[in-house]
C-alpha cells in the first residue's frame, strides 16, 4: 500500500541550462579583442513544474573591457545557429550590481529565451534566478454573429413608430365621440 502511494506522488524533473556570454566586436581601437567563442557564465537548474530555479555555478566574464563594451548573454542554438538572449554592457557585471537571470520556458518545460538584468546591490544575494512560464495570451471577446436572411442580406428592423403613428385610431375615436355626442344646450 505504501509503495503504491509513493508511485502516485508527482516526480519533480529538474532540468539544467547553461547560459553563455559572448563578446561583440567593438569599433573602438582600444578595446580588447572579442572572445573567440561563447563561454559559460552560469549553470542554472530549474524545475518546470514549480517554476523554481537555482544557480549551480556562476563565473562572471573577465577581461579588460571598457564599461561600454557590449556582451551577449543567452543561449546558442546549435541546430539553427541562432542566439537567444539579450545584449548588455560589460558594466553590468560590476560588483556594485545585483544580477538577475530570467529563464523563459514553454509549455513543455524547454527554455526558449534567457533574460538578464541588473539592479542596485543591497545586502543579500549577488545573483538571482527567475523562471517564467509562457502563458496563453488573452482571448478576444466577440460580438454575436451576424444573421442573414434566405437571400443572404441583413434583416432590417422595422423603424420605430411615432406616438401619432401608433395611436391615431384612439385619437380619431376620441374626436368622433366628441363630434357625435355634441354639447348639450344650456
Amino acid at each position: 500500500m505504501l509503495l503504491s502511494k509513493l508511485l502516485l506522488l508527482p516526480v519533480a524533473v529538474a532540468s539544467s541550462v547553461t547560459v553563455y556570454v559572448h563578446s561583440l566586436p567593438s569599433s573602438d581601437h582600444y578595446a580588447s579583442a572579442p572572445l573567440p567563442t561563447p563561454i559559460p557564465v552560469a549553470q542554472i537548474d530549474y524545475d518546470a513544474s514549480t517554476s523554481t530555479g537555482t544557480l549551480s555555478s556562476y563565473t562572471p566574464p573577465t577581461g579588460s573591457y571598457s564599461p561600454e563594451h557590449l556582451l551577449r548573454i543567452g543561449l546558442s542554438d546549435s541546430k539553427s545557429g541562432h542566439w537567444r538572449g539579450v545584449v548588455t554592457s560589460a558594466a553590468s557585471f560590476g560588483d556594485e550590481y545585483k544580477k538577475k537571470f530570467t529563464i523563459h520556458i514553454d509549455e513543455k518545460g524547454e527554455v526558449y529565451h534567457v533574460g538578464f538584468g541588473t539592479s542596485a546591490r543591497a545586502k543579500g544575494e549577488e545573483v538571482e534566478v527567475e523562471v517564467v512560464k509562457r502563458a496563453s495570451g488573452p482571448k478576444p471577446i466577440l460580438n454575436k454573429p451576424v444573421v442573414l436572411n434566405a437571400e443572404g442580406k441583413l434583416e432590417e428592423k422595422e423603424p420605430e413608430k411615432s406616438f401619432l403613428q401608433k395611436y391615431w385610431w384612439a385619437i380619431a375615436l376620441f374626436l368622433a365621440v366628441q363630434f357625435l355626442a355634441g354639447g348639450g344646450k344650456e
